[in-house]
């Protein structure tokens, strides 16, 4: 197993927290906060806590490397073991204590440290076959991808999975006449442009990418609403709206929590938002914009996306 000490020898993908808050400022985003317009988490009071404290738990994975970094199954690199799919007992005994470590990091009070993502994902790539049912097989090894890219980079990601809720008495494709809820509004070979809003994207001033997915049923005429894909968090177009901050510029000593745990949940809406495409989806499959592939022809979703 690696140790603290090997791990300086070993070639890592594992980010450390100066690199994560590194990548907070090489991208602008567009994060509204009471009324007020904010581009970089870390130049604002009621942000800037958390994302140290984000870059703590960043710094935790080298500083327990024997427990919480493991060598990729691609290239030997070590990656936090959140990213990497069991296989057997002692691999969801290692992955649960780096689980554990990084929840006693933060008091139990970040629901949404990246462990979280990398779970789901890893999840998602080890049955990768559910998603490429109905004939999404394309979209299926999209998604492979995209978990590849997030372990290799170490992204901190969020999602956001449930649309606004506006009339509950109706199906989310049908509230009002289904312009809310975000979906697909035209696509061409390459594209597809969405519109729309999506709640609840825990971590966002704090991620790399957003990641998009369903996340409630849909009926089978509801295919526009149907989509799967992942941004950068500055791509244009993308507008996030927090809800109030706990945090404030105050004594740590009298408030151990507020002061830095906060990591603030948003919703996101986007006018018209158009990205890159897999290949043409059959009707009732989700529509996978993964911005990565496993082969140089295909043409998911590049590194950026840009508002029509």
């Amino acid at each position: 197993m690696a140790t603290a000490e090997t791990t300086q020898q070993t070639p890592t993908a594992a980010r450390t927290g100066q690199q994560f808050l590194e990548g907070l400022r090489g991208d602008a985003r567009e994060i509204w906060l009471n009324g007020e317009k904010i581009t970089h988490p870390l130049d604002h009071p009621q942000l800037s806590e958390a994302a140290r404290t984000m870059a703590r738990v960043y710094d935790l994975q080298h500083e327990h490397a024997d427990e919480m970094l493991a060598p990729s199954p691609d290239d030997g690199r070590l990656v936090n073991v959140t990213h990497l799919i069991p296989r057997s007992r002692e691999d969801l005994e290692r992955r649960r204590r780096a689980v554990e470590l990084t929840a006693a990091a933060t008091a139990g009070m970040m629901g949404r440290t990246p462990d979280y993502l990398n779970v789901t994902f890893a999840c998602f790539a080890g049955r990768s076959d559910v998603w490429a049912r109905r004939g999404n097989e394309q979209g299926a090894a999209n998604l492979v991808a995209y978990q590849k890219e997030m372990r290799d980079r170490d992204l901190s990601t969020t999602h956001s999975i449930m649309n606004p809720q506006v009339d509950r008495s109706k199906p989310e494709a049908d509230q009002a006449a289904g312009e809310v809820a975000l979906h697909k509004v035209g696509e061409t070979e390459n594209f597809i442009t969405v519109r729309g809003a999506r709640m609840l994207a825990t971590l966002a001033p704090y991620a790399d990418e957003l990641t998009i997915y369903p996340g409630s049923d849909i009926r089978p005429q509801d295919g526009n609403y149907a989509l799967a894909f992942a941004l950068p968090m500055g791509t244009p177009g993308l507008k996030f709206i927090c809800r109030d901050s706990y945090s404030k510029q105050r004594s740590r000593f009298d408030y151990p929590l507020s002061s830095r745990f906060d990591e603030s949940a948003c919703s996101w809406w986007a006018t018209r938002l158009a990205t890159r495409r897999s290949s043409p989806t059959p009707a009732g499959a989700a529509t996978s914009c993964t911005r990565r592939s496993p082969a140089p022809t295909s043409s998911c979703p590049s590194r950026s996306a840009s508002a029509t």
